[in-house]
């Protein structure tokens, strides 16, 4: 029962209990958490211009900047970057079209996501995920 998949920047790999993902997962959950933290930076230094200047064009500009940098942060830490899941842990598997691209989501036990981006042949996964039973599925 293993099958194959490729990816843009990888594959995806379902044995019988594990899918295994090569993809650059890792890298991009670090430079989504660098860059929220960025923002949260930018957001706070601007908040301390006004309090230094009374500017109010800066307060709505930090507060901004600080609440989308808190939004980042913690959609990038519910994000998980494991390269290998075992079925047991997966709650439910779909494909999703967002903006003209093919997303593989994958909803794990313990409510975090794994999202696998850039799939060439999504209409042949999808209907590989149909025949796939989940140990967990109704529980």
């Amino acid at each position: 029962m293993k099958n194959t998949f490729e990816l843009k920047k990888g594959k995806l790999v379902f044995e019988e209990d594990k899918i295994i993902i090569s993809d650059n997962a890792k890298y991009l959950k670090k430079s989504r958490l660098f860059s929220s933290v960025l923002l949260i930076a930018l957001g706070v230094f601007n908040l301390m211009s006004f309090f230094k200047h009374s500017d109010l064009h800066t307060q709505w500009t930090g507060s901004l900047v600080g609440v989308f940098g808190v939004i980042f942060l913690v959609s990038a830490i519910l994000v998980n970057d494991q390269s290998e899941i075992y079925l047991k842990d997966v709650k439910s598997m779909k494909v999703k079209r967002f903006l003209f691209m093919e997303f593989f989501v994958i909803k794990l036990t313990n409510n975090k996501t794994r999202q696998v981006a850039g799939i060439y042949n999504a209409e042949r996964l999808e209907e590989y995920i149909a025949t796939i039973s989940l140990p967990n599925k109704f529980a």
